[in-house]
């Protein structure tokens, strides 16, 4: 099977990326030639050199053994690795803590919306009451004005 020369190239550079960063983070080369399947770095050499082609074998190792990201290795898309064990299940906690808190703030925005409502009623007929109280208030005064004028 024939492979595009710019796929070829993007895998060949992706995995140069991706063995810089591992080797970075303190990871010996024989290390990561191991952890991908290869019996010797020159293995790994001849690859980043595109005198050889990644095996089938080895992408599956680079995915599985250290993380890496799929659509980054083949498509230069994404984070480079991929979160493992601990870290998704600590986000997952994080995620579930969030969504209660969520949930809890959501129950007392509409606890707080009521009493807000129930304000807004009481305020409403005390304006009412406050109303009537002087219209009554002006009424009787002119009632008593009337009558000591006669």
């Amino acid at each position: 099977m024939k492979i595009d020369n710019d796929i070829k190239n993007k895998l060949k550079q992706n995995l140069a990326k991706i063995v810089t960063v591992l080797q970075k983070n303190g990871m010996k080369v024989t290390k990561i030639a191991q952890a991908i399947g290869y019996t010797s770095t020159r293995q790994l050499y001849n690859t980043l050199n595109g005198d050889s082609l990644l095996s089938i074998k080895a992408m599956g190792c680079l995915m599985v053994k250290l993380n890496v990201n799929p659509s980054y290795l083949f498509l230069d898309k994404g984070n480079m690795f991929l979160p493992d064990e601990t870290e998704l299940d600590a986000l997952q906690e994080e995620n579930r803590v969030l969504n209660k808190k969520c949930n809890e703030y959501g129950e007392t925005i509409i606890t707080l919306s009521d009493k807000i409502k129930k304000l807004e009623k009481k305020n409403d007929d005390l304006v009412e009451i406050s109303s009537t109280a002087i219209k009554y208030y002006k009424e009787q005064k002119n009632i008593s004005t009337i009558n000591l004028q006669q």
